[in-house]
């Protein structure tokens, strides 16, 4: 097969929106700039939509498999690890930086809006209208047409937000006072609200006047207002715009990692398995056909905003049936291999929710001391085979320690499982 595009339209293809978005700036595009926000806009959905799905499965696996005080005691595990930074930041005084971050958890994620409340000298409290995690599947109705996986427990609360619970006690737990809490509205479908105690800084006004309300905007929606106004002083806000999501990017990957590692030191490996093939494969099943409706072209630049959007620096290459990404570092299992996460929120240390698997088996790509997030890519990887999608099908055995570059590929229309290398098959046990 011919090689489709020049090295230049490749480096088109694989810039990322928000370089774009400067050029249209600086030569006052109006319209090419509305149409790449646009665009920006919505670059982490597919990611976002993903990681949310496979949280919300697998807390409503566990409340199967463990019932409910089995799933909420393995939750809590999870957020003790995950919150540690933010609960030391309460303990040690620096109350604003803890609201502050946990406000940009919530603000960036897709399909919420979030307002201040109010704030008095004992908290801040702002609403979620609807939360744009729990909230999404209560206003769109999934929490109620799947009750096993997506439905509420016996207090009432939904399963996604189980896990956003579990935060909270273990923030409550490690400060040793009240100090986060939530509460679903009954009467508005997502509604959901928040409010942070003071400890150090009661008393203290921390988002006096308008700033209470500029901390709960993205920078793209501080760019849009402006534009609005007609000030083009946005190129700082611009640039490097699929950065600017890092917290709750950061805070749900790094969620799923302990989740996972929380899965295979309760069970082992054969149980983090099976809730791979039933949480995880199903929902990145449903992108196959959008897979199979885009052309080559159209697919490689959706792969390419996604990837911007999950944090990763890659290189793009094209070969004859082919298009091959370098992942350095992968957004995800990348940067928790390498300990580069948001906040520290994971790092690979032995302890049981971030564990290196020790099995040779195919979800670990038949390698031993093996993250164990990039378990999902060999489940994947798997899937894919079996139901000969390639849409992306990553190479187990690049990213050996951490440092090295991940390779992936995704392959041209009319390829098939027959037409991958034969040792990538072998890596998930299916050569």
């Amino acid at each position: 097969m011919s090689r489709l595009f020049s090295a230049e339209q490749l480096r088109e293809i694989a810039e990322p929106p928000a370089d774009k978005a400067l050029r249209a700036l600086e030569a006052r595009d109006i319209k090419t700039l509305n149409a790449l926000m646009c665009e920006m806009a919505t670059g982490q959905t597919g990611v976002e939509s993903l990681s949310l799905h496979v949280l919300a499965r697998f807390c409503g696996e566990l409340r199967l498999d463990l019932g409910e005080d089995g799933a909420r005691s393995l939750l809590d595990r999870v957020a003790e690890r995950l919150m540690e930074s933010f609960a030391a930041d309460w303990r040690e005084g620096r109350d604003e930086l803890a609201i502050r971050d946990l406000i940009a958890v919530f603000k960036h994620q897709s399909g919420g809006n979030m307002v201040p409340v109010d704030e008095t000298d004992d908290e801040v409290v702002f609403d979620l209208s609807p939360c744009g995690s729990g909230g999404r599947f209560l206003v769109d109705g999934t929490v109620d047409r799947d009750t096993e996986r997506y439905g509420r427990w016996d207090d009432g609360i939904p399963s996604v937000c189980q896990a956003c619970k579990a935060c909270q006690r273990a923030v409550d737990r490690a400060v040793g006072a009240p100090t986060w809490s939530t509460e679903l509205s009954t009467r508005v479908p997502g509604r959901c609200t928040l409010r942070f105690r003071k400890h150090a800084s009661r008393g203290k006004r921390l988002f006096p006047g308008g700033a209470i309300y500029e901390v709960t905007r993205t920078r793209l929606a501080l760019a849009r207002q402006k534009l609005d106004r007609h000030d083009y002083g946005v190129a700082s806000l611009l640039k490097d715009q699929h950065l600017d999501w890092m917290p709750w990017h950061d805070f749900v990957i790094s969620l799923l990692a302990h989740l996972f590692g929380a899965c295979h030191a309760e069970r082992g490996i054969a149980y983090l398995n099976a809730k791979l093939e039933t949480a995880y494969n199903p929902t990145f099943r449903l992108f196959y056909p959008v897979f199979k409706r885009l052309s080559d072209e159209e697919h490689l630049r959706y792969l390419c905003v996604a990837h911007h959007y999950h944090m990763m620096s890659f290189q793009l290459s094209e070969e004859p049936d082919r298009f091959v990404f370098r992942l350095n570092p992968c957004g995800s299992g990348g940067r928790l291999f390498r300990g580069e996460m948001w906040r520290n929120l994971f790092h690979y240390d032995g302890r049981a929710t971030a564990p290196l698997v020790e099995e040779a088996v195919p979800i670990t790509f038949g390698r031993r001391e093996f993250p164990v997030y990039c378990t999902h890519c060999a489940a994947h990887n798997r899937d894919q085979f079996v139901h000969d999608v390639l849409y992306f099908v990553n190479d187990g055995h690049a990213q050996m320690r951490p440092g090295d570059a991940c390779l992936q590929f995704t392959y041209k229309k009319g390829r098939h499982v027959g037409d991958v290398d034969p040792a990538i098959r072998a890596q998930v046990g299916m050569a």
